[in-house]
């Protein structure tokens, strides 16, 4: 990713990007911060599986995506497409998953169409 695409991904998720002296820094204090960037990373990323090549790669989350709501109703973003679902009215998916596993939400329409690709057959 360019610093370009970077500055953009930050703009369009409402991150603000920290500027750190590091010359001046003590190593508890780097420790700390890098600490702080995986959480941040942890929220604005997850892993996508290819169902081909049986590799993951980095995926920037839509917006309002989550794997977990306490309130079924919460209306949150596609992890794939972004469109606007329900929570209880969610899949979760077998290719967008936090660094853990979890499957993040998604629409019905990705979840048959990407998701289950390799195991529904075109026909």
């Amino acid at each position: 990713m360019t610093g370009k695409e970077w500055s953009k991904l930050c703009k369009e998720h409402g991150v603000v990007v920290i500027d750190v002296n590091h010359k001046n820094m003590t190593h508890e204090d780097a420790i700390k911060f890098f600490d702080l960037l995986n959480t941040a990373m942890d929220y604005a990323f997850a892993r996508k599986y290819d169902l081909e090549t049986d590799q993951y790669e980095d995926y920037a989350l839509p917006a309002g995506a989550t794997y977990y709501e306490d309130d079924m109703n919460k209306k949150i973003a596609c992890c794939e497409c972004g469109k606007e679902i329900t929570y209880g009215a969610s899949y979760t998916s077998r290719i967008i998953l936090d660094k853990y596993g979890f499957g993040y939400a998604v629409c019905k329409e990705c979840y048959f169409k990407n998701d289950l690709k390799d195991i529904v057959k075109k026909g």
